[in-house]
């Protein structure tokens, strides 16, 4: 009986393990989302699960970039800025499987704990990464700032991208 009770938390354990963040436009909190500043400028940001790696998030970011310049036409475009968001939430195990999961998160008093038992803390990251992406139409771009070529993005990067089921 206690066979059976353990096989079946271990089946929903790994029912429940998380995978990283296929390439989506955002479902709820993670995914791809953009925003168009003007004609030339759109603000683009993927966001990825704990199981998402930075440079996927990244690659993610670049390669919704290039799509959106191919969708209105445009071959190059060069990324103004960009930046990537670290978040950190602490997760803990316990003896008992009650134990397992989400058990707090860093606030100004501390890291703090629901339940009993003696638990182990750890880290888990997730990324977040924004650019602010403007068409390239020739001439010296500014600051030096590298040039995309958007098809060969896509081209690079397409191998790599992981849909949704």
């Amino acid at each position: 009986m206690f066979l059976a009770a353990g096989l079946a938390v271990l089946m929903l354990l790994s029912a429940c393990a998380a995978r990283p963040t296929p390439y989506q436009s955002r479902d709820g909190a993670f995914g791809y989302a953009q925003t168009q500043i003007d004609s030339q400028t759109w603000r683009v940001d993927f966001a990825g699960n704990v199981d998402t790696p930075r440079g996927t998030v990244e690659n993610y970011l670049l390669y919704r970039s290039a799509e959106i310049m191919l969708f209105g036409g445009h071959e190059r475009f060069i990324v103004l800025e960009k930046e990537v968001e670290r978040t950190r939430d602490y997760r803990s195990t316990g003896p008992y499987p009650y134990h397992f999961g989400y058990r707090g998160r860093r606030h100004a008093h501390g890291l703090h704990h629901h339940g009993h038992g003696a638990r182990q803390t750890y880290a888990l990251d997730s990324y977040r990464a924004f650019a602010t992406i403007r068409v390239y139409s020739g001439g010296s771009p500014p600051a030096g700032l590298p040039v995309y070529a958007a098809r060969d993005l896509i081209a690079r990067l397409g191998p790599s991208v992981v849909l949704p089921r």
